[in-house]
């Protein structure tokens, strides 16, 4: 697959897009060109739906991670299916986020695995203005898959759980200590840290840090 790039254009990646909720109000705004990578069927088709009429908004229907390849995903079909992934649930998850219900594989199906340095070379990307990843306990493969390219990205968000402790999923390697210390070591500053979730629950304006098992931090080029 090639695209073509709109002159001038900022770039966003937008990886698990899923509903398309972050990218999709960029759809026809020619001051950016938008990746929208999301392995699932379903989403990948909602995508193009969306932003047919677009010509920046590219649905790349794989996964991204550090490695090229292929896997089994694991689909979470219920809610916003936003749980979805290459991993699989973690034992722990009636305890750590009691009450979910969304937390429950309903199909699997065999996904092709990217990595974004692989796609930048092919597609002659030299800057990444904004990289958005939600992978679901993979996201900071996703940025070591850029490997020296990570030097493209001028920011973006990225998503992890706060310990090890309250991870939802199994074998997920990175949590927040450790995505800060990249990044910080690939020459970016933290702009804000916002947790995704209220033990588990949904975010108040209240919502602690620390009561978070999931964070989102908000980074840029220093």
């Amino acid at each position: 697959m090639t695209v073509r790039e709109i002159p001038e254009a900022k770039i966003y990646f937008d990886v698990g897009a899923n509903d398309g909720r972050t990218s999709l109000p960029m759809a026809g705004n020619p001051d950016w060109v938008v990746y929208a990578f999301e392995p699932t069927p379903e989403l990948a088709d909602h995508l193009r739906s969306r932003a047919r009429a677009c010509n920046n908004y590219h649905v790349i229907q794989k996964a991204v991670s550090n490695k090229a390849g292929t896997a089994k995903f694991k689909i979470a079909g219920q809610g916003d299916w936003g749980t979805s992934s290459l991993l699989d649930f973690n034992d722990n998850i009636d305890t750590t986020w009691h009450g979910r219900t969304d937390f429950k594989v309903t199909n699997e199906i065999d996904v092709e695995i990217i990595t974004l340095k692989d796609f930048c070379i092919e597609n002659n990307i030299t800057r990444i203005d904004h990289l958005h990843t939600d992978v679901q306990g993979m996201d900071y493969e996703v940025l070591l898959g850029l490997e020296e390219l990570i030097d493209r990205v001028q920011g973006g968000d990225i998503e992890c759980s706060r310990n090890h402790d309250v991870k939802l999923y199994k074998n997920e390697r990175f949590v927040f200590n450790d995505v800060a210390l990249g990044l910080y070591e690939n020459g970016f500053v933290i702009d804000a840290i916002n947790p995704n979730d209220d033990h588990g629950n949904l975010c108040s304006p209240e919502s602690r840090l620390s009561d978070a098992n999931e964070l989102s931090i908000w980074y840029r080029r220093r």
